[in-house]
């Protein structure tokens, strides 16, 4: 247990790296002069860094072992604070925000893995990644944001803050075990033979094997990506449409604000019985979710804001936690942290399109009018998502299910 712990422990150190940027880019924005569009570009090199990491870098951790990845991950971690508390203008806020993304894609698939390894029940190795992962998006956000209106000169005093934790999870990293089965080839007396080489190349994202895996896996894929168009919003202009379009300017409820998502999204996971994460369900909390959001922010209503956000957060963690099943489900040994790259690679690819979109529409039709083309685009894609589902449960045979499902009933899913 002191080794899983230690695992989470630094996975959700890595996590909040993520989201401590997001109640300062209004600060930023002031600071250097930009407007939204450019707030969606640096969120977008966040995306980039993890995207491009999962293409390149997804089964490191299969070849060379979970912990030198867990290690490179932090070290990366500390790296882009260091940028972002000397940042001085624009570029280095980019360089930074890529050097965060590369971390956090190193660290989902091989932190992933390594929990998966080491605890019995599938179930409960999912309940912990997605606690840690979702966990450190809340606290990092929360954070920030508590810290922002608490200390001067936010935007360096929060990272300098943020390091000192950085280096308390280096030192917890010293217990974590090696968990890989195929870092290396054992010999009749147990010693170690061949090491398995990895070499760096654009890998082509990996699918289960059976027409109708792949249709699971993929529509769990597309649920998780739609959610994360929520994500991108609460990750990037959030704050700022608090702040300017629901008058809210302090910096602490602003974190808290956008930190309910990822809470409530943590408690679905967490909380949450197991026969209720499905898909129909998750869909329907995000739908109901960017329906009240959308209400708030064309009455002004912040209150209404917070519930709409309880709803959405709550249809992330259900849909996360169920496609995390998914994907555990279809994993062997030998290719856990490839496959699990591949689910990450949906679910951070779903950040790039709608964010864009919405930080395009902003400028050119305002926060009402673009924030409902979000809505919109978010919920279709959720719907596309159950539709395919629904297809799988449809066309399934017997045969099907003979190597582990994924069409995977309240039952099923819940196995341990």
């Amino acid at each position: 247990m002191l080794a899983v712990g230690a695992i989470a422990f630094v996975y959700t150190v890595v996590m909040a790296g993520g989201t401590l940027t997001i109640p300062l880019y209004v600060l930023w924005a002031s600071q250097f002069g930009f407007g939204s569009l450019t707030t969606v570009v640096v969120f977008i090199a966040y995306v980039v860094g993890v995207v491009g990491t999962l293409l390149v870098a997804g089964s490191l951790s299969d070849a060379v072992g979970r912990r030198p990845v867990l290690a490179l991950s932090l070290a990366l971690t500390a790296l882009s604070t260091v940028g972002f508390a000397l940042a001085d203008g624009l570029t280095v806020l980019l360089i930074s925000r890529v050097l965060s993304g590369v971390a956090t894609g190193l660290i989902t698939a091989t932190a992933t893995s390594a929990i998966a390894e080491l605890v019995r029940g599938r179930r409960t190795a999912a309940v912990l990644s997605t606690a840690a992962n979702v966990g450190g998006l809340s606290l990092g956000v929360v954070a920030a944001g508590v810290l922002a209106q608490c200390v001067t000169a936010p935007t360096h005093t929060v990272f300098w803050c943020y390091l000192a934790t950085c280096a308390v999870a280096g030192v917890v990293w010293l217990v974590i075990p090696e968990t890989a089965d195929g870092t290396a080839d054992k010999t009749a007396d147990g010693t170690a033979g061949r090491t398995v080489r990895w070499q760096p190349r654009i890998r082509r994202p990996v699918l289960p094997d059976g027409a109708s895996r792949v249709r699971s896996f993929v529509a769990s894929g597309v649920l998780v990506a739609a959610s994360s168009g929520v994500n991108g919003f609460f990750s990037s202009l959030a704050p700022a449409f608090l702040r300017h379009d629901l008058g809210v300017s302090n910096f602490a409820v602003i974190g808290v604000g956008v930190g309910t998502l990822f809470i409530s999204a943590l408690l679905a996971q967490t909380v949450t019985p197991a026969a209720l994460v499905r898909r129909d369900i998750g869909t329907a909390l995000l739908a109901v979710g960017m329906i009240v959001i959308e209400a708030a922010l064309w009455t002004h209503s912040a209150p209404l804001f917070i519930v709409g956000t309880v709803f959405a957060g709550a249809a992330v963690g259900t849909l996360f936690r169920h496609g995390l099943s998914v994907t555990d489900a279809l994993c062997h040994p030998g290719n856990r942290a490839e496959l699990t790259a591949t689910y990450f690679l949906f679910l951070y690819s779903g950040l790039v399109v709608p964010v864009l979109v919405l930080g395009l529409a902003d400028q050119a039709v305002g926060t009402r009018a673009s924030s409902t083309m979000l809505a919109a685009l978010v919920v279709s894609t959720a719907l596309v998502g159950l539709v395919l589902g629904r297809r799988t449960e449809s066309t399934s045979t017997p045969d099907t299910f003979s190597r582990p499902s994924t069409h995977l009933t309240p039952v099923e899913e819940n196995h341990e």
